[in-house]
Order: C-alpha cells, then sequence, then structure tokens
C-alpha cells in the first residue's frame, strides 16, 4: 500500500464520516449553507444538504447539491459522538477481552457479540442490552451536559 493510497482512503474516509451529520458549507464567494450532509463525492467535494438554510435566512431549503469547485470548506456544526469514551464507559463493566469491540469505520460498538451501539443508540434486546442501554443513556447525558 502506497503512502498516498493510504492518505488518500483516509481523507475520503473522513469526508463521509460528515454524511447525516449537521454542517455548514462555506462558498467561495462568502455563501453559507448549513443543513444535514446526506452525499459527498470525496473526489469533488460536491455534496447534497437537506433541510438547508443560506447564511441568516429562514426558509428552509429541501434539498440542495452544491459544486465542489465552488466550496471553500465544510465543517461540522456539532460536536461528534465520542464512541472510544463509551466503549471505555462499556469496558468498565464487560471487562473480558474480545467482550467490547469497535468498529470504528462502521461508528459502531458491539457487546458480548450480540448488542450493538451506535450514536444513535442501543440494538438488542434482553438483560445485556438493557444494562448497555442504561450505560448508553447515562454517558449520552453527560454529553450532552459537557456541550
Amino acid at each position: 500500500m502506497s503512502m498516498i493510497g493510504a492518505a488518500k482512503r483516509s481523507y475520503q474516509k473522513e469526508i463521509i464520516a460528515f454524511t447525516n451529520k449537521r454542517v455548514a458549507v462555506v462558498l467561495k464567494d462568502g455563501r453559507k449553507y448549513v443543513g444535514e450532509l446526506k452525499g459527498v463525492n470525496p473526489e469533488t467535494l460536491t455534496c447534497v444538504l437537506i433541510k438547508a438554510k443560506r447564511d441568516n435566512e429562514t426558509t428552509e431549503i429541501h434539498r440542495i447539491c452544491l459544486n465542489g469547485d465552488q466550496i471553500s470548506e465544510i465543517y461540522l456544526e456539532e460536536a461528534p459522538f465520542d464512541l472510544m469514551g463509551l466503549k471505555d464507559e462499556l469496558e468498565q463493566i464487560f471487562r473480558r477481552p474480545g467482550d467490547v469491540k469497535v468498529y470504528d469505520e462502521a461508528g459502531l460498538i458491539v457487546v458480548l457479540e450480540r448488542v450493538k451501539v451506535s450514536e444513535t443508540g442501543v440494538d438488542g434486546t434482553g438483560p445485556v442490552a438493557d444494562r448497555v442501554r442504561a450505560i448508553f443513556d447515562r454517558y449520552a447525558k453527560t454529553q450532552t451536559m459537557e456541550e
């Protein structure tokens, strides 16, 4: 694997991680759009925003495609969910090696190979899922308090 290839994949991974997040897109002419990023071409930076607003206007734009040639910057409007911090919390309860696995690219934690946790919540049923959900809820609450 070449250094350039690895850097390109890392860049694309970072850009794609903005998908489904609230972002601000600043164009070269100074106009700014804020909305949810639904799609982005990592090669050209052409992107699609939904529920967007331009600058300080109140009118919401249902869907807009912005040409990558016109974009000067894209940044997150909200702090990302700290997946590794949640993993640390879970590992205090589930202590055996392999009990808590992180799939960073997917934004996913898997506990005891059956309970899935992402920034949106816990997927699973039963006593283990209930315990993980309680940890998640407590952790998510502390994250919103810090903002």
